[in-house]
């Protein structure tokens, strides 16, 4: 099973076509994520929302999306484990002024919509910061290094970015996953 789903996200990262994109609810689309993590592992940190319960629709794959938001989740989820009172939380909210520079001679790409993942483990080793959506890097002693790699090439098939950053306080840090993405407008 394991090589078969290492294979499976081999094949995924080097698929030279884009799946089709169309309106999608975020909302939906992540807590569909959050119920298939929570039936898998129901004893696991809990998976807080904070939504911006306004937001339109968002330009995407739901399924594309909702695997993308299963590889960050988990992560999450793992990286916090063992944190004193783990915390995982998925926020939306409207981030105007985030544009994606379109290839070629395209006007630019806004991206408004933000997916933010949280946790308040430890972080990513700083060595790897910069590495971290290229295949094969992990910090995880079984990891493959496969599943941000394929996180950022489904983030891009759809016309979004995801970033890293980290995020420290006097009651410990956080580390967050932003997924930003461009809003469907009324035509699609």
């Amino acid at each position: 099973d394991r090589i078969a789903k290492l294979i499976d996200q081999m094949q995924t990262l080097s698929r030279r076509t884009v799946e089709p994109v169309a309106p999608c609810n975020l909302h939906e689309a992540i807590r569909r994520a959050a119920a298939v993590l929570t039936a898998g592992a129901p004893n696991a940190v809990r998976i807080e929302e904070h939504f911006d319960p306004s937001l339109p629709a968002v330009l995407g794959n739901a399924g594309a999306l909702v695997q993308v938001l299963i590889n960050l989740i988990a992560n999450a989820r793992e990286a916090c484990a063992a944190a004193p009172g783990p915390r995982v939380v998925v926020g939306t909210r409207f981030a105007s002024g985030l544009q994606l520079h379109a290839p070629g001679d395209g006007p630019p790409l806004r991206l408004p919509i933000e997916v933010r993942v949280s946790d308040n483990g430890p972080g990513v080793d700083p060595a790897l910061r910069d590495r971290l959506f290229e295949p094969f890097v992990t910090s995880k002693r079984s990891g493959q290094g496969l599943g941000l790699a394929l996180v950022r090439k489904l983030v891009a098939d759809m016309n979004g970015r995801i970033t890293n950053d980290r995020e420290e306080g006097p009651a410990g840090g956080w580390t967050h996953f932003r997924l930003h993405l461009p809003m469907a407008s009324r035509a699609d």
